[in-house]
């Protein structure tokens, strides 16, 4: 396990809550958390803080700029060079080998990506975008500012907060027990998923990525699918949990995606802040659906690409992208009325088809390893249907793949509040029971080793 996972877990988070809670005046919580979360951000690459505080100074006196100047055009060339350099930042960390490739350029210069690039990159945009646009005012409190983009609830991984969503928490919250009580529940429902289901089936995934059988690269898409559900939403659970802690309200990142009737219905529950965050800042600014044909289709593939970039440098995540924007137009165009004709069961099994095969793009190293994967999953290029390995594997974490498939349906909140109903005080203190068992033994397994990386503190 990453030390810096440790240390954050056993010792960072709770010493944060514990201080935060005996300083009652929040200019003074304030300025704790900007402390600790600069400190989070630098323990793992103290550098990397420094680009972090430059990011931050940038965009605060940009903003402060857009306010002051009464020229239009001004404010626009003002707005203009903010979001270059804005994007420069990410393109050096995050796409110069890409680019190099691309050009057939040589080189041994490796350049580390600062954690959370991508996010918080995006938070200060979206607040250049709110400021410029009169949605909110310049935050004139750098202190606030800082806390918005640096709060170490968020900046790693998401959810990506717009600034207008947050804007009045930074001076006006208070942490309830009701509040405090869900935070610690929803953090442990995070944790739950991430080392119990997502560790473990990426030891799953690791053993079968060699396998060639029909069957073993089936269940290798399936696996990757689930797994990285559990991992993204379970560290989604984890930052919007714990931020409760601290009187933050952050909305759900995740809503089931898995039972979507739909390719449009997926991305309405799945990542659903940047989902928002390409909608308000991208697709709506080229004009949305209220275009002619031709350039909604321009915006769409537009919107795609850019969302299939920014998860990465690879010619797989564009494609990834692409695909879903294709899609999306298919649905626009043609498949809608089908669809909503078609009973639930089907429309579900068609749109976890079209992820399914989109997660291959998204987990392939290359586009050729992507292809491969996909007409081996249709015996083409398969070595036999079925292997000893996957024979193997499948009966072994039979188990796993049914809880977690039954995981990521509704069934267990609508187990939850079946039980709630039921039999009220009395399930409240069996859920805290449950959770506690399930987090000595998340415990247990994090001692024991087991622990991964988070997938996406790769992006």
């Amino acid at each position: 396990m990453v030390f810096t996972d440790l240390l954050f877990l056993f010792c960072f988070l709770p010493i944060s809550v514990l201080l935060y809670k005996i300083i009652k005046n929040i200019k003074v919580q304030n300025i704790l958390l900007v402390v600790l979360s600069l400190l989070f951000y630098a323990w793992g690459n103290p550098v990397h803080v420094v680009l972090l505080i430059l990011s931050i100074l940038w965009n605060y006196f940009t903003a402060l700029e857009l306010k002051d100047q009464d020229d239009e055009k001004a404010r626009k060339i003002i707005l203009i060079v903010a979001i270059i350099v804005d994007l420069l930042l990410l393109g050096v960390y995050k796409y110069t080998g890409f680019v190099m490739n691309i050009l057939h350029i040589q080189s041994n210069i490796k350049i580390a990506l600062p954690v959370g690039l991508s996010f918080f990159t995006f938070s200060e945009l979206s607040y250049l975008f709110d400021v410029y646009n009169g949605k909110s005012q310049p935050q004139k409190n750098l202190v606030l500012y800082t806390l918005y983009v640096s709060f170490f609830g968020k900046i790693s991984m998401g959810p990506i907060v717009s600034y207008h969503d947050m804007e009045n928490q930074l001076e006006n919250r208070t942490v309830s027990k009701a509040q405090y009580a869900s935070g610690v529940v929803l953090f442990s429902k995070g944790l739950i998923k991430k080392v119990l289901l997502a560790d473990q089936l990426s030891y799953v995934y690791s053993v079968l990525t060699p396998n060639q059988s029909v069957l073993g690269v089936w269940l290798l898409a399936i696996c990757y699918m689930l797994q990285i559900y559990f991992d993204f939403s379970g560290y989604s659970d984890m930052a919007i949990g714990l931020s409760r802690f601290f009187g933050f309200d952050f909305a759900p990142n995740f809503e089931h995606p898995y039972t979507a009737v739909s390719v449009q219905d997926f991305w309405r529950k799945w990542h659903i802040s940047l989902s928002r965050w390409f909608r308000d800042y991208l697709y709506i600014p080229l004009g949305g659906n209220r275009v002619d044909q031709k350039t909604y289709i321009r915006n769409i593939f537009i919107v795609w690409f850019s969302t299939g970039l920014w998860h990465g440098a690879n010619w797989t995540f564009i494609v990834w992208g692409l695909y879903y924007g294709c899609f999306l137009l298919l649905e626009k165009f043609f498949l809608k009325e089908k669809l909503d004709k078609l009973p639930r069961w089907i429309s579900r099994i068609y749109t976890l088809f079209v992820v399914l095969i989109g997660w291959v793009f998204f987990m392939s190293p290359s586009l050729g390893s992507a292809f491969s994967v996909i007409g081996k999953m249709f015996g083409i290029g398969a070595k036999a249907f079925i292997d000893n390995q996957a024979s193997f594997m499948l009966k072994s974490y039979l188990i796993l793949f049914i809880f977690a498939i039954l995981f990521s349906t509704k069934m267990y909140d609508n187990l939850q509040i079946l039980i709630y109903n039921k039999f009220k005080i009395k399930a409240v203190y069996a859920t805290w029971a449950v959770y506690i068992i399930m987090l000595i033994v998340c415990i247990a397994f994090i001692v024991g080793g087991t622990y991964r990386s988070f997938l996406y503190f790769a992006f």
